[in-house]
Parts: C-alpha cells; sequence; structure tokens
C-alpha cells in the first residue's frame, strides 16, 4: 500500500520501536511476509523442474519445511561486494596475508555457498563403470560414446562423449555440455579431446540424481556441476588425458554450471564462463531492479530449479547475502579462468560483471597469478559465433603453454578512485577549504534563503568539476531520414503504445552529438499545439540504458512507462545516459580526457541539452519542461533542476540516500565517488560524509518552489528512509517560505528499490496535474 504524506509530517512516518517486530520470530515473520509479496509468482515453462526431490514449487517448500528468512537485522550490511582477502573472526575483519588462511576463507565461502545458493551435493562415488555405446573414427579423430554409472545401485548414469585427436597424447581436454557439441568440434581441430557430457537441457543425465540422493539438497545447477566432476573421474582413467589440462566451458546456464563445477572441483585446470550472468559472472549483489538485469525474484520464479530456495529469501536484501559470485570466482584462483559475454545483452548488467573480475582478480593477484583472469567481451546478443568460441580457445593455449601469445584484457569501466585521486591533489587541498552549506533551521525570508542557495549551487558546481567550454548544437530533429546507432539494433528502442517515434540521431542530434528518441502522442485529436515535454533518465542500466527498464513481470517496462505518460498528452524525450548502453565506450576514457570534470557534470550537460533541444523544436512546449527520474536517474533530475531554472518540475523514485548519513550500510557517499565514480570529489569527504559540501537537502532546497514528487520506497537496501525523512522535513519549511508546501509531495510505498506499474500512473497523474489540465485518454 503506498502511503501519501505531506513533507511537513514526515516525522509520523518516522519507524518507532513498537511498528517494528522486536522478537526474533516476529522479524523473520515478517520478512517472509515481504518475501512473499516482492517476489513475482513462480511461472511453469517446457523445461521447468521439482526444486527439490518432494517440492515442486517454491511454495511447496516453504510449506513442507516451515522455513523462514534470516533474522536480517542481526546480519552484516555489505551492499558492496564482499572482500574475497578479509578473514572475519569473532566478528572482527582481518587481512588475509598467508595461503593458509587462503584456504580458510575457501572452505568457508564454499560452505556458505552450499547453504544459500547451490544446495550440498553429495560425496563422490567410490567407483565408476563404464560401458562402450559406440565408436568410429572421423577425420582423424577416434569418437567413442560412452556410458558412465555410478552411485546407488549403479543406477546414476552420465552420457559421455569422447573425440580423440589423431597423434601421440596425452591431450588436453575441453570439457563442455551436450548443447555446446560444436564448440568441442573447434577445439578437437585445435588439438584437444572433446568431451561433451549429458547435462544440458536437451540431454540431461543429471536430473536423476536428486532421487538418487534424496538426503541431499543440491539444485539442478549444482547436479549438473557434480555430474561434470564424475566425468572428470572418468578422464582421469584415460591415458590420453593430460590430467593437469582439463578445461571446462560452456554458455549461459551452461556457463553458471561451468563456474561451480571448477569452484568445488580442483582437479579441473580451467574455466571458460560464456555469458553465465546470474548465479555466474554477475553479483547479485549488482543484480537487483536497479541495474535492469536479472533480478533473484525473476530467475527464481522462472528458474527456481537452478537454485536453493533459501536464495530467494534475499531479494531486496541482497547485501546480506554472505556470499556472492565474486568470492566463487575466487575459489578457482589461481587457475586459469575468463570471463566471456557481451556488453550490451539484455539479460546482464556489463558494470556489475567487470567489477566481479576486479574482485576475483585481488585474489589472482595474491598468487601472483594476475595474467591468468581474463576477460573476453563481445559487441552482440546473448548467443555466441564461432569467432567467439575461437578466441576462448586461444585463451586456453596461452596457460596451456601451447601457444606464446599473451592475454589483453580489455575493460570498458577502468575507472579506480585512488587513480583519480593522484590526479587530482589539488582538489584535495581545496576541499580542505570548502565550508558545507547546510540548511537552517529557519529563513527570515525569500530573500534570506535565496542567499543561501546561492552558497549551495556554488559547492554543487564545485563537486561537479570544472566543466570544458562547450557550444549549444542547433537544429536538432531537422532531418526527415536520420541514422540510428546501430547497436540499437541489439537492444531495440522501445516501441511505445499510441505515440510516434522521433529519431533525434545523427545529424541533427541532442547536444554533444547525442543520440535521443523523442515520444509523441500519435493521435492528434484534442492535443495542443505544443506539448509538454517529459525528459527521462533511466537507472544504473549499464548494458541496456533507457530501452530495457525493469518491469517484474520481465516485461519491458521503459515502453509502458512512455505508454502511460504519452496516453496523458505529453512528449518523452529520451537519452542514454553518460556511459550506459549506446554510450559506454564514450566513457572509458573519460578521466584521462578529462580529469577534474565528473561524470555527473557531464551527465547535467547532457540534460541541459536535451531542453535545448526542446527549445529548437516548435511543436514542444519550452514552458513545461519536466523531469522524470529512476535511482541515479534521479539523483541527476533533481541536480539538474537545482542548476537549471528551465525545469519547471521533476519527479523521483528511490532517487538517493543523503550523503552526510553514508555509513556501512548505506554507502551513499562511496557509490557515487568510488563505486560509479560519478561524483570522485565526494570521496575527500568519504571518512567524514557530514563535512560534504551539499547534500541532497540543499539540493531539494535549491529546486524550491518548483514541484517535487518523490517516492522513496521504504523497503529500499539503499536508502536510509530516516535521514531521507528528516531531510524532507527541512525542505519542507524552504518551500513552506515561499507559500508552496503542496508542492513538496513524498510517497513511501512498501516496495524494494524498483519502480512499479503503479507508480506509472502515480508519476503521470503528478505531470498531469502540473501540466494543468487532465487529457481525455482512450485507457
Amino acid at each position: 500500500m503506498t502511503r501519501y504524506v505531506s513533507a511537513g509530517i514526515f516525522f509520523l512516518l518516522l519507524y518507532s520501536n513498537a511498528a517494528f517486530p522486536q522478537t526474533k520470530m516476529e522479524r523473520q515473520k515478517k520478512y517472509l511476509q515481504d518475501a512473499l509479496t516482492f517476489n513475482i509468482e513462480q511461472r511453469f515453462q517446457p523445461n521447468t523442474r521439482r526444486i527439490s526431490v518432494q517440492d515442486s514449487t517454491w511454495a511447496d517448500w516453504l510449506k513442507r519445511t516451515g522455513e523462514l528468512p534470516p533474522d536480517f537485522e542481526t546480519m552484516p550490511s555489505v551492499p558492496m561486494l564482499p572482500e574475497p582477502l578479509v578473514l572475519t573472526r569473532n566478528g572482527k575483519d582481518h587481512p588475509i596475508t598467508t595461503k593458509a588462511q587462503w584456504q580458510e576463507k575457501r572452505e568457508w565461502i564454499k560452505k556458505e555457498y552450499r547453504q544459500w545458493i547451490s544446495g550440498h551435493a553429495p560425496p563422490p562415488p567410490k567407483d565408476i563403470k563404464v560401458e562402450i555405446l559406440s565408436e568410429r573414427t572421423e577425420y582423424r579423430s577416434k569418437v567413442q560414446l560412452l556410458q558412465l554409472s555410478f552411485g546407488p545401485a549403479y543406477k546414476g548414469i552420465m552420457t559421455v562423449e569422447l573425440m580423440i585427436p589423431e597423434g601421440k597424447g596425452p591431450f588436453p581436454v575441453y570439457l563442455t555440455q551436450w548443447t555446446h557439441r560444436e564448440w568441442a568440434l573447434l577445439a578437437v581441430k585445435r588439438g584437444y579431446i572433446g568431451c561433451v557430457y549429458a547435462a544440458s537441457d536437451i540431454k540431461d543425465d543429471t536430473d536423476l540424481y536428486q532421487f538418487l540422493y534424496p538426503d541431499y539438497d543440491f539444485t539442478l545447477l549444482m547436479r549438473r556441476a557434480w555430474g561434470a566432476s564424475r566425468v572428470v573421474d572418468y578422464l582421469l582413467t584415460r591415458k590420453e588425458v593430460k590430467a593437469d589440462q582439463i578445461a571446462i566451458t560452456g554458455h549461459s546456464r551452461n556457463g553458471k554450471q561451468s563456474l561451480w563445477a571448477a569452484a568445488f572441483d580442483e582437479r579441473i585446470g580451467a574455466v571458460i564462463s560464456s555469458s553465465s550472468s546470474t548465479g555466474g559472472d554477475a553479483p547479485w549483489r549488482f543484480g537487483d531492479p536497479q541495474y535492469a538485469s536479472e533480478t533473484i525474484d525473476y530467475v527464481g520464479a522462472l528458474q527456481g530449479h537452478w537454485f536453493h530456495p533459501r536464495l530467494r529469501f534475499f531479494f531486496g536484501h541482497e547485501d546480506k547475502l554472505p556470499v556472492d559470485q565474486n568470492l566463487l570466482g575466487a575459489v578457482i584462483a589461481p587457475r586459469p579462468l575468463l570471463y566471456h559475454y557481451s556488453t550490451v545483452e539484455r539479460g546482464l548488467n556489463s558494470w556489475a560483471n567487470e567489477q566481479n573480475y576486479y574482485s576475483v582478480k585481488k585474489v589472482y593477484d595474491f598468487f601472483n597469478a594476475s595474467d591468468k583472469i581474463g576477460v573476453l567481451t563481445r559487441m552482440g546478443e546473448h548467443a555466441v559465433a564461432a569467432r567467439d568460441v575461437e578466441k576462448t580457445i586461444d585463451f586456453l593455449n596461452i596457460h596451456f603453454k601451447k601457444a606464446p601469445q599473451k592475454w589483453n584484457n580489455v575493460l570498458l569501466y577502468p575507472y579506480q578512485y585512488r587513480d583519480w585521486e593522484q590526479h587530482n591533489a589539488p582538489a584535495r587541498t581545496e576541499a580542505a577549504h570548502i565550508k558545507p552549506v547546510v540548511l537552517r533551521d529557519s529563513y527570515k525570508d525569500t530573500n534570506a534563503f535565496n542567499r543561501h542557495r546561492q552558497q549551495i549551487t556554488t559547492n554543487l558546481a564545485w563537486l561537479l568539476g570544472e566543466a570544458p567550454p562547450g557550444v549549444k548544437a542547433v537544429d536538432a530533429g531537422s532531418w526527415n531520414s536520420p541514422k540510428a546507432d546501430w547497436i540499437t539494433n541489439i537492444v531495440p528502442r522501445p516501441v511505445v503504445k499510441g505515440a510516434k517515434m522521433i529519431h533525434l540521431s545523427p545529424y541533427s542530434s541532442i547536444g554533444e552529438h547525442i543520440d535521443g528518441v523523442l515520444y509523441c502522442p500519435a493521435d492528434k485529436k484534442g492535443n495542443p499545439a505544443k506539448f509538454p515535454v517529459i525528459i527521462y533518465s533511466h537507472q544504473y542500466a549499464y548494458s541496456t540504458g533507457f530501452s530495457k527498464g525493469y518491469d517484474k513481470n520481465g516485461r519491458n517496462g521503459t515502453a509502458d512507462l512512455f505508454a502511460e505518460l504519452v496516453s496523458r498528452g505529453f512528449a518523452v524525450l529520451a537519452i542514454d545516459l553518460f556511459g550506459f548502453g549506446t554510450r559506454i565506450e564514450e566513457a572509458t576514457q573519460f578521466y584521462q580526457r578529462h580529469p577534474h570534470w565528473s561524470k555527473m557534470g557531464k551527465m547535467v550537460r547532457d540534460l541541459q541539452s536535451c531542453m535545448d533541444a526542446v527549445e529548437d523544436l516548435d511543436y514542444l512546449d519550452e514552458s513545461r519542461i519536466y523531469l522524470l527520474g529512476n535511482t541515479i536517474g534521479g539523483s541527476l533530475s533533481l541536480i539538474t533542476a537545482a542548476l537549471d531554472q528551465r525545469v519547471a518540475g521533476v519527479a523521483t523514485v528511490a532517487a538517493f540516500s543523503p550523503w552526510r548519513t553514508s555509513n556501512k550500510q548505506y554507502e551513499s557517499l562511496r557509490t557515487y565517488a568510488h563505486l560509479h565514480g560519478f561524483i570522485p570529489r565526494l570521496g575527500f569527504f568519504a571518512e567524514n560524509p557530514g563535512n560534504a559540501p551539499v547534500d541532497f537537502g540543499e539540493i531539494l532546497a535549491a529546486v524550491a518552489p518548483k514541484p517535487v514528487l518523490l517516492i522513496a520506497p521504504d523497503a529500499d537496501r539503499y536508502t536510509d528512509i530516516k535521514a531521507l525523512q528528516k531531510v524532507v522535513g527541512q525542505v519542507s519549511d524552504v518551500y513552506g517560505l515561499y507559500g508552496q508546501k503542496n508542492s513538496l509531495q513524498v510517497k513511501y510505498p512498501h516496495e524494494i528499490n524498483r519502480m512499479t506499474r503503479e507508480m506509472y500512473s502515480e508519476v503521470g497523474e503528478f505531470f498531469t496535474q502540473l501540466a494543468g489540465r487532465y487529457i481525455q485518454t482512450d485507457r
């Protein structure tokens, strides 16, 4: 249920001790209620399996086991990736400095991973029986089809196809699943034994294992990984096999199981994980709705059998998950590991994948094996081609000493705060002399506040850095046949019901050669001569920009959001934010090109360029320009509104947590400075966030008295709701100076950090009222 409040009575909504469950059991029941609310219901597809021996669905498992979520209140919050080279003992973190300490950490990681994500697999069988089903020779290679039998009464089977090239062995092994037999053919050509095993959707011998071992709760992916280990058992008996050069690879869900197999079986000498995403190379912490990739609830609903049912408890509490995918990757060190994926796949977030790599690399550095971890990115959709597979075999050749080349990692998000800091010593000196601007408890009148407003915007401008000179673009949208960026063929721009799509693209682009799309109501009947405009800024959707958005039912959220706004008579203008979607490579070297500016400063300039374009187009109303932003797009919208008087109103969803109350649970300041590099100068205040030159309270006050709608979900793990509510109360007093307290509207729906369909209409209604009329629609 959404709670509607005026900012002046925000304190009534502060969580009181009496309002929140007190006992552990009460808290856990409340967490379960939330989990049932926030998670979407299980879907059923042709390949859907049981999630356990006893249970068909997550609901069945909950009913049978009676399990409750963990007591999240007592668990540490780790909003960023958990540090691999830290050992926690008695509640204290100790840096890992010895191999023995790392081995202790490895065992802890595997134990926790089994508990929360993969389930527990049985021990290896004592022996394996082998039956040769067929044998032939093709193109000077021996091809054998085998059946391995093991386990209780030898009822466990695994079908294996071996392709052994002509020549004197032993040979390295290229181990992959039945789905990827063609990959193995490429490897045989390169001097590998191709080994294909039946643990994929098109042929799966592992599903029976859950019935053979009913006392073990291993999930489908863990069963398949365990099945791969049974193949390794057999391979090590073959004289043709080079025992220390068994590599495993797979794509998508098979890329996940390949990582899991290598993490839990040290006999596997190398692993290549292709587009493994959720549960593979994509951290859970960077896979929630604001990152517009596959979330725990979505993958759990569609593929509930892949992961342990307990994992679904952590949707909305990802920061409480004891382990993450970076720790799984770290367990593989120092064996060769290659992460392979497309930077613009719709099911992943390429920034998150690269952060995963940086974290895992710390352990490889610890082993002086930095060259053994690699990243191979491609530009394309989810599927891979032979050219991609050949490159992954190149990686294996290098590390199996079959080729003298060196591997080169091409990284797209290389920003490191320490590197930036080294090149900005003068700014640190300036920071020591910046006097923070803090909203006063009261102001005599608007003139007194306006003097303070000038200090706010001055400090905010300093945070954004030294903007280079620029020139406005002209004639936006003047070409009749504009050319769209080819990347949008991979991640297509939304097709919006009831809207005419107008590409503002080269050679009639926005601002500094920015590709944008304008959606105008297609039916001119009853529409005004000039459309009011909403400029939309998306969430942390690095791979897809504004194209995809988030929808908890898996649909294209952006298209439906825009349809809601267009149906109300608004034109919607959208661009990919700087560094996102089609603009990833544009931002890669930003701080080498502009060491004293900031990415947020560039984003503000881009939104101002959007407003310039609105002024150029005679069918748009430049007096009614509104900003709508989700998560980081919300922060950007508020900052832009504080600096540009052309903004007539702002609506945001999950836009911010105050910087000055940043702490280990709500790492708002470090998120902007250290993690994403949006505002590096904030990093100077990381140890004393209370000294930040401005905060969102001041920024909001600088927007006054323009109408603002803040939707702040009360279960957003990124937001310190109490601190936000306090800020809103102070800002409300500023709006009161102008007699406009009602112009600051705040809503606290019981939701996590996502923009829901209910919010579409709330935002639409807010803007409709601002536009001064209700537009008749056919809805």
